[in-house]
Protein backbone atom coordinates (compact mmCIF):
# COMPACT_ATOMS: atom_id res chain seq x y z
CA UNK A 1 0.00 0.00 0.00
CA UNK A 2 2.86 2.51 1.10
CA UNK A 3 4.45 1.60 -1.94
CA UNK A 4 1.53 2.04 -4.34
CA UNK A 5 1.23 5.80 -2.67
CA UNK A 6 4.96 6.63 -3.53
CA UNK A 7 6.71 6.35 -0.29
CA UNK A 8 10.39 5.56 -0.32
CA UNK A 9 11.29 1.94 -0.04
CA UNK A 10 12.48 1.91 3.68
CA UNK A 11 10.33 4.01 5.24
CA UNK A 12 7.48 1.49 3.55
CA UNK A 13 8.88 -0.82 4.83
CA UNK A 14 9.45 0.61 8.10
CA UNK A 15 5.75 1.83 8.46
CA UNK A 16 4.80 -1.53 7.46
CA UNK A 17 6.55 -3.11 10.05
CA UNK A 18 5.78 -0.51 12.59
CA UNK A 19 1.79 -0.83 11.75
CA UNK A 20 2.06 -5.24 12.13
CA UNK A 21 3.92 -4.76 15.64
CA UNK A 22 1.16 -2.19 17.03
CA UNK A 23 -1.74 -3.64 15.85
CA UNK A 24 -1.52 -7.73 14.99
CA UNK A 25 -0.71 -8.21 18.77
CA UNK A 26 2.85 -9.29 17.91
CA UNK A 27 4.86 -10.27 21.52
CA UNK A 28 8.41 -8.70 20.05
CA UNK A 29 9.74 -6.24 22.08
CA UNK A 30 11.16 -3.15 20.04
CA UNK A 31 13.91 -2.77 22.01
CA UNK A 32 15.28 -5.82 20.20
CA UNK A 33 14.00 -5.35 17.18
CA UNK A 34 16.03 -2.58 17.24
CA UNK A 35 19.11 -4.11 18.64
CA UNK A 36 18.84 -6.14 15.59
CA UNK A 37 18.32 -3.38 13.08
CA UNK A 38 21.99 -1.45 14.30
CA UNK A 39 23.89 -4.83 14.29
CA UNK A 40 22.34 -5.69 10.99
CA UNK A 41 24.14 -2.26 9.87
CA UNK A 42 27.39 -2.29 12.36
CA UNK A 43 28.94 -5.05 10.38
CA UNK A 44 32.48 -4.53 9.51
CA UNK A 45 31.32 -6.05 6.43
CA UNK A 46 29.51 -3.03 4.99
CA UNK A 47 32.15 -1.13 6.14
CA UNK A 48 33.50 -1.66 2.19
CA UNK A 49 30.34 -0.25 1.16
CA UNK A 50 31.16 3.43 1.31
CA UNK A 51 34.83 2.68 -0.39
CA UNK A 52 33.55 1.16 -3.01
CA UNK A 53 30.75 4.15 -3.87
CA UNK A 54 33.43 6.72 -3.26
CA UNK A 55 36.10 5.13 -6.03
CA UNK A 56 33.39 4.63 -8.71
CA UNK A 57 31.86 8.17 -7.36
CA UNK A 58 35.57 9.75 -8.20
CA UNK A 59 36.17 8.03 -11.47
CA UNK A 60 33.42 8.45 -12.71
CA UNK A 61 33.11 12.52 -12.23
CA UNK A 62 37.10 12.24 -13.79
CA UNK A 63 35.97 11.51 -16.86
CA UNK A 64 37.99 8.60 -16.94
CA UNK A 65 35.32 6.37 -18.40
CA UNK A 66 35.92 7.77 -21.93
CA UNK A 67 38.96 5.75 -21.32
CA UNK A 68 37.42 2.56 -21.24
CA UNK A 69 35.01 3.34 -23.89
CA UNK A 70 38.66 3.53 -25.86
CA UNK A 71 40.06 0.32 -24.91
CA UNK A 72 36.82 -1.70 -25.45
CA UNK A 73 36.94 -0.10 -29.17
CA UNK A 74 39.98 -0.48 -30.43
CA UNK A 75 39.66 -4.56 -28.81
CA UNK A 76 36.16 -5.26 -29.88
CA UNK A 77 35.26 -2.43 -31.98
CA UNK A 78 35.86 -3.92 -35.57
CA UNK A 79 33.89 -6.93 -34.64
CA UNK A 80 30.04 -7.03 -36.55
CA UNK A 81 27.73 -4.78 -34.32
CA UNK A 82 30.66 -2.98 -33.05
CA UNK A 83 29.69 -0.18 -30.81
CA UNK A 84 27.29 -3.06 -29.30
CA UNK A 85 30.13 -4.85 -28.44
CA UNK A 86 31.73 -1.71 -27.05
CA UNK A 87 29.12 -1.13 -24.78
CA UNK A 88 29.02 -4.67 -23.38
CA UNK A 89 32.82 -4.45 -23.15
CA UNK A 90 33.13 -0.83 -21.40
CA UNK A 91 30.26 -1.99 -18.64
CA UNK A 92 32.44 -5.35 -17.72
CA UNK A 93 35.30 -2.94 -17.48
CA UNK A 94 33.15 -0.45 -15.15
CA UNK A 95 31.84 -3.07 -12.98
CA UNK A 96 35.19 -3.55 -12.18
CA UNK A 97 35.11 0.35 -10.80
CA UNK A 98 31.48 0.99 -9.36
CA UNK A 99 29.56 -1.72 -8.64
CA UNK A 100 26.50 -0.40 -9.15
CA UNK A 101 23.79 -0.65 -11.86
CA UNK A 102 22.61 2.84 -11.93
CA UNK A 103 26.11 4.03 -12.22
CA UNK A 104 26.63 1.96 -15.01
CA UNK A 105 23.92 2.97 -17.08
CA UNK A 106 24.07 6.67 -15.77
CA UNK A 107 27.82 6.79 -16.93
CA UNK A 108 27.77 4.85 -19.98
CA UNK A 109 24.45 5.99 -21.44
CA UNK A 110 25.08 9.83 -22.30
CA UNK A 111 28.23 8.45 -24.60
CA UNK A 112 27.46 5.53 -26.14
CA UNK A 113 23.48 5.58 -26.99
CA UNK A 114 24.06 8.60 -29.09
CA UNK A 115 26.84 7.19 -30.56
CA UNK A 116 24.92 3.91 -31.26
CA UNK A 117 22.07 5.33 -32.49
CA UNK A 118 24.08 7.77 -34.97
CA UNK A 119 25.66 4.45 -36.22
CA UNK A 120 21.88 3.38 -37.37
CA UNK A 121 21.44 1.02 -34.28
CA UNK A 122 17.58 1.79 -33.48
CA UNK A 123 17.05 4.02 -30.39
CA UNK A 124 15.12 1.37 -28.31
CA UNK A 125 17.80 -1.33 -28.86
CA UNK A 126 20.46 1.41 -28.11
CA UNK A 127 18.74 1.88 -24.59
CA UNK A 128 17.85 -1.45 -23.92
CA UNK A 129 21.80 -3.02 -24.71
CA UNK A 130 22.64 -0.10 -21.94
CA UNK A 131 20.24 -1.20 -19.51
CA UNK A 132 21.20 -4.99 -19.72
CA UNK A 133 24.62 -4.76 -19.91
CA UNK A 134 24.63 -2.25 -16.89
CA UNK A 135 23.34 -5.31 -14.88
CA UNK A 136 26.92 -6.68 -15.11
CA UNK A 137 28.00 -3.30 -13.00
CA UNK A 138 26.69 -5.38 -9.70
CA UNK A 139 28.16 -8.75 -10.74
CA UNK A 140 32.04 -8.44 -11.46
CA UNK A 141 33.82 -7.80 -8.10
CA UNK A 142 33.62 -5.33 -6.29
CA UNK A 143 29.72 -5.25 -6.10
CA UNK A 144 28.14 -3.41 -4.09
CA UNK A 145 24.66 -5.13 -3.48
CA UNK A 146 26.95 -8.59 -2.94
CA UNK A 147 28.72 -6.52 0.05
CA UNK A 148 25.05 -6.03 1.05
CA UNK A 149 24.00 -9.73 0.96
CA UNK A 150 27.22 -10.91 2.35
CA UNK A 151 27.09 -8.88 5.26
CA UNK A 152 22.94 -8.89 6.15
CA UNK A 153 23.05 -13.21 5.28
CA UNK A 154 26.44 -14.11 6.91
CA UNK A 155 28.15 -15.16 3.39
CA UNK A 156 31.92 -14.99 3.01
CA UNK A 157 32.09 -11.39 0.67
CA UNK A 158 35.15 -13.00 -0.04
CA UNK A 159 33.63 -15.98 -1.75
CA UNK A 160 31.05 -13.91 -3.44
CA UNK A 161 33.44 -11.28 -5.36
CA UNK A 162 35.38 -14.78 -6.42
CA UNK A 163 31.64 -16.45 -7.55
CA UNK A 164 31.02 -13.46 -9.28
CA UNK A 165 33.91 -13.07 -11.70
CA UNK A 166 32.70 -16.35 -14.66
CA UNK A 167 28.72 -15.44 -14.39
CA UNK A 168 29.81 -11.68 -15.15
CA UNK A 169 31.98 -12.86 -18.24
CA UNK A 170 29.42 -15.38 -19.22
CA UNK A 171 26.55 -12.78 -19.17
CA UNK A 172 28.54 -9.82 -21.23
CA UNK A 173 29.67 -12.96 -23.60
CA UNK A 174 25.93 -13.65 -23.99
CA UNK A 175 24.66 -9.76 -24.47
CA UNK A 176 27.66 -9.90 -27.01
CA UNK A 177 26.18 -13.18 -28.76
CA UNK A 178 23.00 -11.46 -28.65
CA UNK A 179 24.20 -8.02 -30.58
CA UNK A 180 26.08 -10.00 -32.92
CA UNK A 181 22.59 -11.66 -34.10
CA UNK A 182 20.77 -8.81 -33.96
CA UNK A 183 23.68 -6.88 -36.41
CA UNK A 184 24.35 -9.71 -38.82
CA UNK A 185 20.45 -10.60 -39.36
CA UNK A 186 19.40 -6.93 -39.06
CA UNK A 187 22.15 -5.30 -40.72
CA UNK A 188 22.74 -2.57 -37.20
CA UNK A 189 25.68 -0.45 -37.34
CA UNK A 190 28.98 0.44 -39.55
CA UNK A 191 31.48 -1.82 -40.19
CA UNK A 192 35.27 -0.56 -38.85
CA UNK A 193 38.55 -1.99 -39.46
CA UNK A 194 40.43 -3.61 -36.41
CA UNK A 195 43.07 -0.68 -36.03
CA UNK A 196 46.68 -2.89 -34.87
CA UNK A 197 48.35 -4.41 -31.92
CA UNK A 198 50.33 -0.61 -31.36
CA UNK A 199 47.09 1.38 -31.24
CA UNK A 200 45.67 -1.32 -28.47
CA UNK A 201 48.57 -1.36 -26.60
CA UNK A 202 48.73 2.53 -26.49
CA UNK A 203 45.02 3.00 -25.53
CA UNK A 204 45.31 -0.02 -22.90
CA UNK A 205 48.32 1.86 -21.40
CA UNK A 206 46.28 5.70 -21.42
CA UNK A 207 43.76 3.42 -19.49
CA UNK A 208 45.95 1.69 -17.34
CA UNK A 209 45.71 3.73 -14.18
CA UNK A 210 42.03 2.50 -14.12
CA UNK A 211 41.83 -1.07 -15.48
CA UNK A 212 44.72 -1.54 -12.42
CA UNK A 213 42.02 -1.27 -9.92
CA UNK A 214 39.75 -4.06 -10.29
CA UNK A 215 43.01 -6.61 -10.37
CA UNK A 216 44.75 -5.27 -7.44
CA UNK A 217 41.18 -5.54 -5.53
CA UNK A 218 40.48 -9.35 -6.39
CA UNK A 219 44.52 -10.47 -5.97
CA UNK A 220 44.31 -8.74 -2.60
CA UNK A 221 40.89 -10.35 -1.87
CA UNK A 222 42.09 -13.74 -3.82
CA UNK A 223 45.42 -13.85 -2.35
CA UNK A 224 44.29 -13.40 1.18
CA UNK A 225 46.43 -10.21 1.49
CA UNK A 226 43.50 -8.69 2.64
CA UNK A 227 39.60 -8.59 3.77
CA UNK A 228 37.13 -6.56 1.20
CA UNK A 229 37.15 -3.68 3.70
CA UNK A 230 40.66 -3.39 3.14
CA UNK A 231 40.38 -3.64 -0.14
CA UNK A 232 37.65 -1.12 -0.89
CA UNK A 233 39.62 0.95 1.60
CA UNK A 234 43.30 1.03 -0.67
CA UNK A 235 40.86 1.77 -4.29
CA UNK A 236 39.44 4.98 -2.77
CA UNK A 237 42.15 6.52 -1.09
CA UNK A 238 44.23 4.89 -4.65
CA UNK A 239 41.20 7.07 -6.62
CA UNK A 240 41.88 10.16 -4.19
CA UNK A 241 45.56 9.93 -5.22
CA UNK A 242 44.93 9.00 -9.13
CA UNK A 243 41.91 12.03 -8.80
CA UNK A 244 44.61 14.40 -7.61
CA UNK A 245 47.30 13.72 -10.04
CA UNK A 246 45.17 13.65 -13.15
CA UNK A 247 43.23 16.98 -12.22
CA UNK A 248 46.68 18.56 -11.70
CA UNK A 249 48.62 16.98 -15.17
CA UNK A 250 45.09 18.06 -17.11
CA UNK A 251 45.50 21.16 -15.88
CA UNK A 252 41.41 20.78 -14.13
CA UNK A 253 41.67 19.86 -10.41
CA UNK A 254 38.67 20.75 -8.50
CA UNK A 255 37.91 20.28 -5.12
CA UNK A 256 33.83 20.47 -6.03
CA UNK A 257 34.47 17.38 -7.73
CA UNK A 258 35.94 15.91 -4.23
CA UNK A 259 33.06 17.30 -2.53
CA UNK A 260 30.23 16.11 -4.93
CA UNK A 261 32.34 12.97 -5.02
CA UNK A 262 31.97 12.83 -1.23
CA UNK A 263 28.02 14.19 -1.32
CA UNK A 264 27.54 11.16 -3.61
CA UNK A 265 28.92 8.62 -1.79
CA UNK A 266 27.12 9.24 1.56
CA UNK A 267 23.99 9.82 -0.31
CA UNK A 268 24.08 5.84 -1.76
CA UNK A 269 25.59 4.70 0.98
CA UNK A 270 22.75 6.20 3.50
CA UNK A 271 20.16 5.16 1.47
CA UNK A 272 21.26 1.84 1.07
CA UNK A 273 22.20 1.54 4.66
CA UNK A 274 18.21 2.59 6.06
CA UNK A 275 16.49 0.27 3.31
CA UNK A 276 18.75 -2.46 5.31
CA UNK A 277 17.59 -1.15 8.23
CA UNK A 278 14.22 -1.38 7.63
CA UNK A 279 14.63 -4.11 5.95
CA UNK A 280 16.03 -6.53 8.48
CA UNK A 281 13.22 -5.26 11.18
CA UNK A 282 11.07 -6.47 8.32
CA UNK A 283 12.80 -9.93 8.11
CA UNK A 284 13.06 -10.45 11.81
CA UNK A 285 8.99 -10.29 12.15
CA UNK A 286 8.49 -12.26 9.28
CA UNK A 287 11.41 -14.89 11.12
CA UNK A 288 9.35 -14.34 14.43
CA UNK A 289 6.13 -15.42 12.87
CA UNK A 290 8.00 -19.05 11.14
CA UNK A 291 7.21 -17.50 7.65
CA UNK A 292 10.53 -18.38 5.84
CA UNK A 293 9.71 -22.44 7.15
CA UNK A 294 6.04 -22.22 6.22
CA UNK A 295 6.95 -21.09 2.98
CA UNK A 296 9.36 -23.93 2.58
CA UNK A 297 6.73 -26.48 3.56
CA UNK A 298 4.21 -24.94 0.98
CA UNK A 299 6.43 -24.98 -2.07
CA UNK A 300 7.59 -27.87 -0.98
CA UNK A 301 4.54 -29.87 -0.96
CA UNK A 302 3.69 -27.89 -4.03
CA UNK A 303 6.65 -29.86 -6.16
CA UNK A 304 10.32 -31.59 -5.49
CA UNK A 305 11.17 -30.90 -8.70
CA UNK A 306 13.77 -29.10 -9.49
CA UNK A 307 12.80 -27.33 -12.57
CA UNK A 308 10.04 -26.64 -11.60
CA UNK A 309 11.58 -25.15 -8.05
CA UNK A 310 13.62 -22.88 -10.46
CA UNK A 311 11.07 -21.33 -12.08
CA UNK A 312 8.74 -20.31 -9.34
CA UNK A 313 11.48 -18.75 -7.71
CA UNK A 314 12.59 -17.16 -11.06
CA UNK A 315 9.10 -15.61 -11.60
CA UNK A 316 9.35 -14.57 -8.32
CA UNK A 317 12.20 -12.70 -8.69
CA UNK A 318 10.96 -11.26 -11.72
CA UNK A 319 7.62 -10.31 -10.15
CA UNK A 320 8.76 -8.73 -7.08
CA UNK A 321 12.02 -6.95 -9.26
CA UNK A 322 9.61 -4.95 -11.35
CA UNK A 323 8.30 -2.97 -8.05
CA UNK A 324 10.63 -3.06 -5.07
CA UNK A 325 14.06 -1.80 -4.64
CA UNK A 326 16.54 -4.49 -5.27
CA UNK A 327 18.54 -4.28 -1.89
CA UNK A 328 15.19 -4.39 -0.25
CA UNK A 329 14.51 -7.86 -1.55
CA UNK A 330 18.03 -9.15 -1.09
CA UNK A 331 17.50 -8.72 2.21
CA UNK A 332 14.20 -9.64 2.81
CA UNK A 333 13.91 -12.68 0.89
CA UNK A 334 17.41 -13.92 0.80
CA UNK A 335 16.66 -15.49 4.41
CA UNK A 336 13.25 -16.34 3.01
CA UNK A 337 14.23 -18.53 0.05
CA UNK A 338 17.54 -19.67 1.45
CA UNK A 339 16.22 -22.85 2.68
CA UNK A 340 14.09 -23.53 -0.43
CA UNK A 341 17.46 -22.73 -2.48
CA UNK A 342 19.76 -25.52 -0.30
CA UNK A 343 17.11 -27.68 0.29
CA UNK A 344 15.63 -27.63 -2.19
CA UNK A 345 17.81 -27.29 -5.11
CA UNK A 346 21.03 -28.28 -3.69
CA UNK A 347 22.67 -25.15 -3.61
CA UNK A 348 25.77 -23.86 -2.03
CA UNK A 349 25.48 -20.55 0.24
CA UNK A 350 28.00 -19.02 -2.12
CA UNK A 351 25.87 -20.51 -5.10
CA UNK A 352 22.89 -19.07 -3.95
CA UNK A 353 24.05 -15.46 -2.97
CA UNK A 354 25.00 -14.83 -7.01
CA UNK A 355 21.74 -16.71 -7.73
CA UNK A 356 19.77 -14.64 -5.44
CA UNK A 357 21.14 -11.18 -6.55
CA UNK A 358 21.39 -12.15 -10.10
CA UNK A 359 17.78 -13.27 -10.33
CA UNK A 360 16.63 -9.79 -7.74
CA UNK A 361 19.01 -7.67 -10.00
CA UNK A 362 17.01 -8.65 -13.32
CA UNK A 363 14.48 -6.84 -11.93
CA UNK A 364 16.02 -3.34 -12.83
CA UNK A 365 15.13 -4.58 -16.89
CA UNK A 366 11.54 -6.36 -16.62
CA UNK A 367 9.37 -4.33 -17.92
CA UNK A 368 7.28 -2.32 -17.20
CA UNK A 369 8.39 -1.12 -13.96
CA UNK A 370 12.45 -1.84 -14.54
CA UNK A 371 14.53 1.17 -13.28
CA UNK A 372 17.18 1.10 -15.58
CA UNK A 373 14.73 1.34 -18.42
CA UNK A 374 13.70 4.93 -16.83
CA UNK A 375 17.38 5.67 -17.23
CA UNK A 376 18.64 5.00 -20.40
CA UNK A 377 14.84 5.41 -22.39
CA UNK A 378 15.11 9.30 -21.82
CA UNK A 379 18.88 9.45 -23.22
CA UNK A 380 17.40 7.39 -26.37
CA UNK A 381 14.55 9.95 -26.79
CA UNK A 382 12.18 6.88 -27.26
CA UNK A 383 9.45 5.22 -25.17
CA UNK A 384 9.63 3.20 -22.01
CA UNK A 385 7.43 0.64 -23.87
CA UNK A 386 9.75 0.20 -26.91
CA UNK A 387 12.66 -0.19 -24.69
CA UNK A 388 10.80 -2.85 -23.07
CA UNK A 389 10.17 -4.56 -26.13
CA UNK A 390 13.58 -4.32 -27.26
CA UNK A 391 15.21 -5.33 -23.90
CA UNK A 392 13.05 -8.80 -23.81
CA UNK A 393 16.12 -10.66 -26.21
CA UNK A 394 18.63 -9.46 -23.67
CA UNK A 395 16.47 -10.40 -20.49
CA UNK A 396 16.44 -14.01 -21.98
CA UNK A 397 20.08 -14.02 -22.47
CA UNK A 398 20.55 -13.52 -19.15
CA UNK A 399 17.93 -15.29 -17.74
CA UNK A 400 19.82 -18.10 -19.76
CA UNK A 401 23.44 -17.30 -17.14
CA UNK A 402 21.01 -17.43 -14.30
CA UNK A 403 19.98 -21.15 -15.61
CA UNK A 404 23.46 -22.38 -16.07
CA UNK A 405 24.18 -20.50 -12.25
CA UNK A 406 21.43 -22.73 -10.91
CA UNK A 407 22.40 -26.23 -12.15
CA UNK A 408 25.97 -25.98 -12.84
CA UNK A 409 27.85 -25.40 -9.29
CA UNK A 410 31.57 -24.67 -11.12
CA UNK A 411 30.58 -21.53 -12.75
CA UNK A 412 29.98 -20.03 -8.90
CA UNK A 413 32.00 -22.18 -6.78
CA UNK A 414 35.03 -22.83 -9.51
CA UNK A 415 37.07 -19.49 -8.61
CA UNK A 416 36.22 -19.62 -4.67
CA UNK A 417 37.82 -23.37 -4.43
CA UNK A 418 40.73 -22.82 -6.62
CA UNK A 419 41.28 -19.76 -4.08
CA UNK A 420 41.01 -21.93 -0.81
CA UNK A 421 38.30 -19.69 0.22
CA UNK A 422 35.79 -22.63 0.21
CA UNK A 423 36.12 -26.65 0.08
Amino acid sequence: MFLILGVPIAFSLGLASTFFLFFSGTRIPPLILMTQMYGGIDSFALLALPMFVLTGELLNRLNLTERLIEVARLLVGWIKGGLAHVNVVTSMFFAGISGSVLADAASIGPILIPAMIRERYPPAFSAALTGASAVIGAIIPPSIPLIIVGGSMQISISGLFAAGIIPGVLIGLFLMITSFLFAIFRNYGDIHRFEGVIPVARGTFRALPVLVIPFVILYGILGGVMTPTEAGAIAALYAIVLGTMYGFFQGNFSVHKFINAMVGTARVTGSSLIIVGAAIVFGQILIFHQFPQGLLDVVLNLTENKILLFLIIVLFFLFVGTFMDAVANMIILGPLLMPIAIEGLGMHPIQYGMFLMIGLLLGVITPPLGIVLFIVAPIAKTSIERTSIAVLPFLLAELFVLTLIAFVPFITLGIPRLAGIIN
